[in-house]
């Protein structure tokens, strides 16, 4: 079933056939990617529509991530290769149950912190503002005294939540100091919205490739998956989402629409606005991961899609994890029409949270000391991302391919199909490197033939030649001929070309 850009008003008689004849010769080859389509105004004319007409056809196909709009220039060919289909190509999979405690185990039973960290998603110490920290705790227990050593009870201490919401107005959010409330990091943020909106047995939409955290969020409450295809570069595709919401009624979307991990992509501003409508319009909560957010832009951060909410649907949870101090484990949601039921899960969970943390994070965001340090660490990670980047494309075998994410810090590596990633994972962990490899980021445990490298540390000659030694391992076990037939292999992530 083909159906129309969930985001459009429009319902006219012709679009859809003019958008299946224009599918069917971009499946043809008859355009090669980065090719420019027919324009809207050509294709009304030959078709003998109208304008709107020709242009819902060609949003349909945006929507379907085969083509992309590009400002005052038209519709071009979406880099992806056509013979493995496009993401959006096939109907959304079966909701499954979540098994990945097993295989989390099995990966990381033997992680060593001597490990060159490729591996997990964590910015490198030495990247963060040590000095600035400290003296926020310093400042902190001064003002605090005694009073710092107790509990912060829900919904957290009210200075951190006054500097959180004054933030996020600056990109559009509406939500104010009280609609928010202080947890132990952005997991529990995402496990209190799971509890407040889902009953064990509930179909979640999540994307694929999908944060493996997220996974095990799922299998540990009981809840199964509905994969929805993810493009590369600007993230959930909507027209399988409309897709798989008329088909299964999922109880909630969980989605990472800015920054998403393992990608890297982010959802234009368009798109966002779209999935927010349309999660309004059917009523399904819209749980949105921001944890990367605040390393999109340069001067000024996109809006998350909780700028976009005018009913409280939507169950906004960050931290300050990914950029600032992982183990203060200081995140927050704010859960809109959902608050009374986050809030009260909050106090039966752990009931209290550490004020001297607390405080000390409403310090660094007041002081200035985060926005200095956000510049340079976003500096950093582009200067790490062009060196592994490089690094992959000369060391790996032929037919490898890249995300090339404009934000954060992860790339989504490709490998030829014949290599399996999860023999990668081993043979790198014997030699003191950490990968993650593609079966963490689905509860089908496939995507065999991708990793996902950290590329927030520094790139010295020792990473990057870590970077190096996989590349070689993954050119001997391409050397090796086709792998065995797998299983859960009847749909691709989609290219991970450079957009």
């Amino acid at each position: 079933m083909v159906i129309a850009d969930p985001s459009s008003r429009l319902t006219l008689p012709h679009y859809r056939r003019i958008a299946e004849m224009l599918r069917q010769t971009l499946a043809s080859g008859a355009l090669r990617p980065g090719e420019r389509v027919i324009s809207a105004r050509k294709l009304a004319e030959r078709e003998q529509v109208s304008l709107p007409t020709a242009l819902e056809a060609l949003r349909s196909l945006e929507a379907q991530g085969l083509i992309v709009a590009r400002p005052r220039s038209g519709y071009f060919v979406r880099q992806v290769t056509t013979s493995r289909g496009a993401p959006s190509s096939r109907p959304s999979q079966r909701p499954v149950p979540v098994t990945m405690s097993a295989v989390a185990r099995s990966l990381f039973s033997n992680a060593d912190a001597r490990l060159v960290p490729l591996g997990a998603a964590l910015p490198d110490p030495a990247w963060l503002p040590t000095a600035a920290l400290q003296r926020s705790l310093l400042a902190a227990g001064r003002r605090l005294e005694a009073h710092g050593q107790g509990y912060s009870l829900p919904p957290g201490r009210a200075e951190l939540r006054g500097q959180i919401a004054a933030r996020a107005a600056q990109w559009g959010a509406r939500f104010g100091p009280d609609e928010l409330v202080v947890v132990a990091g952005a997991t529990q943020a995402l496990r209190l919205a799971l509890r407040a909106v889902c009953r064990p047995g509930n179909v979640v939409a999540i994307e694929r490739p999908a944060y493996f955290g997220t996974l095990l969020l799922l299998e540990d409450l009981g809840l199964r998956a509905l994969e929805i295809p993810t493009d590369p570069a600007e993230g959930l595709l909507l027209a399988p989402l409309a897709e798989a919401i008329e088909r299964h009624r999922p109880a909630a979307v969980l989605a990472s629409p800015t920054v998403q991990n393992p990608l890297g992509a982010s959802m234009p501003i368009a798109r966002k606005r779209a999935l927010v409508a349309l999660l309004a319009r059917t009523g399904i909560p819209l749980i949105e991961d921001d944890v990367y957010g605040d390393l999109a832009g340069k001067n000024q951060r996109p809006p998350a899609c909780k700028a976009f909410d005018r009913s409280g649907n939507v169950l906004y949870c960050s931290s300050l994890s990914k950029t600032l101090a992982p183990g203060w484990r200081i995140g927050w949601i704010a859960a809109g029409r959902y608050q009374a039921q986050v809030l009260q899960a909050r106090q039966a969970a752990d009931w209290a949270g550490a004020p001297l943390l607390e405080a000390a994070a409403a310090e660094v965001l007041a002081s200035g000391d985060y926005d200095r340090h956000l510049r340079r660490l976003k500096s950093r990670i582009a200067e790490a991302l062009r060196a592994v980047t490089a690094q992959v494309q000369a060391s790996f075998p032929e037919g490898t391919r890249v995300s090339a994410p404009r934000a954060g810090f992860l790339l989504w590596v490709e490998l030829p199909r014949q290599i399996d990633a999860r023999e990668v994972h081993g043979l790198a962990l014997a030699l003191g490197i950490g990968v993650s490899p593609g079966p963490l980021f689905s509860p089908r445990a496939d995507l065999l033939n991708y990793l996902r490298l950290n590329c927030a540390n520094a790139p010295t000659p020792r990473l990057l030649g870590a970077v190096g030694r996989i590349g070689e391992l993954c050119q001997q076990l391409a050397t090796r001929g086709p792998a065995q037939p797998r299983s859960g292999q009847g749909w691709s992530v989609g290219s991970a070309d450079s957009p």
